[in-house]
């Protein structure tokens, strides 16, 4: 079986060494997405990574302070502010959240981050995985 880690959201430096087997590093310490549609259910791994130390830009805050978006839960909470800065109004058709909301977080807080992610010879490639 297959063992997948993950070494960058967007890019890696990738070149053979000595004995030709390629290698793989991220020049980035950071990790950043999209948060609309993004839960436990859909990505734990980014709910994981997301959930301390990050910058969060364009999302809705709830009374409490914490950020929200359409997706992360099935109910949406009272008295949220949207991204816009304005009470959001319940049952609405307003967007809490703007479609293009993002997250910036430590890379190091991914929980399938390759252990050796920081190596500076890079971490051995078997396989490359490309989603989008």
């Amino acid at each position: 079986g297959w063992h997948v880690e993950t070494l960058g959201d967007d890019l890696v430096w990738i070149k053979p060494d000595q004995e030709g087997r390629l290698r793989a590093m991220n020049p980035e310490a950071g990790i950043f997405g999209v948060v609309p549609g993004t839960s436990m259910q859909s990505n734990p791994n980014a709910m994981q990574t997301i959930s301390r130390n990050t910058i969060f830009t364009n999302v809705g805050i709830t009374k409490q302070g914490d950020a929200w978006w359409e997706g992360i839960s099935e109910t949406v909470p009272p008295n949220l502010t949207n991204w816009l800065g304005e009470s959001h109004i319940h049952n609405s058709e307003t967007r809490v959240a703007h479609p293009n909301a993002r997250f910036c977080a430590p890379l190091s807080q991914c929980p399938s981050l390759a252990s050796e992610w920081n190596a500076l010879d890079g971490v051995p490639l078997d396989a490359i995985i490309v989603g989008g």
